[in-house]
């Protein structure tokens, strides 16, 4: 099945290059728009190996900022499991009984049956999901997380202390603070999918330019497109609560 799903995503990504007036250049943008609307977690979650591919893993580090503590990493993280693994199991069967429906789109000549190709992809993610928590709660069982403080990470999130009212000072990676400054500007200012702006007295917030320079620091390049899509459903589920 994985293979099948890295397969189907090379050839996703080979529509990037059509023009976006195409109807290829238009399928493409609104299917991104489609993934853009799937929750962080569930990214999360299903690129957590199952626990036949990660059967030896002995010790997993959570490498952190340290302005967490400890016990409240750990907690999240098993409140996430605990809420998530249902939740995809669930809709693993939704989404499976939905297949029948979305394969009679395939009666249409010529256009392809995207509607079955998202469903079976849906079912695929959910299915990843939920065994990426059931390996998390399987390490949990054997206590094989282990909580790192990473100082130059913390560096990243000294925006929020000084935006609470900390003397710490703003050091972070970026030789230009009023540079990001602006970005959250622009940012905060932005209509986003709730209609409503992010509205100013909310915390200080990394940057997408932070990101970009932690995968780069972290040397993990193809989760920089995964966190900066938490960061956006992050704020955009703010402004709905502010």
């Amino acid at each position: 099945m994985t293979n099948w799903a890295t397969t189907a995503s090379e050839k996703w990504n080979k529509w990037s290059a059509y023009p976006p007036t195409s109807w290829r250049g238009k399928i493409y943008a609104y299917g991104e728009t489609l993934m853009d609307k799937i929750p962080f977690k569930e990214y999360f979650l299903k690129e957590v190996p199952t626990k036949s591919e990660g059967a030896l893993v002995s010790k997993v580090d959570i490498v952190v900022p340290n302005i967490l503590s400890e016990v409240e990493v750990l907690n999240d993280l098993r409140v996430l499991v605990a809420t998530q693994e249902p939740y995809h199991a669930r809709w693993v069967w939704y989404c499976c009984y939905l297949l029948p429906v979305s394969s009679l789109f395939t009666l249409i000549p010529v256009i392809p049956n995207f509607p079955f190709f998202y469903n079976l992809f849906r079912v695929y993610s959910h299915y990843k999901a939920r065994h990426g928590a059931q390996h998390l709660q399987h390490l949990f069982d054997r206590g094989a997380f282990e909580v790192i403080f990473d100082s130059e990470l913390s560096k990243f999130y000294q925006a929020t202390y000084a935006s609470t009212g900390s003397t710490t000072p703003n050091q972070g990676f970026s030789s230009d603070s009023a540079s990001n400054n602006n970005e959250r500007r622009s940012f905060d200012n932005r209509t986003l999918e709730s209609g409503l702006p992010l509205l100013e007295e909310n915390p200080s917030l990394i940057t997408d330019s932070d990101i970009s320079r932690m995968a780069t620091y972290f040397q993990v390049p193809t989760f920089e497109s995964a966190i900066r899509r938490a960061r956006h459903q992050i704020i955009a589920n703010a402004s709905k609560t502010t």
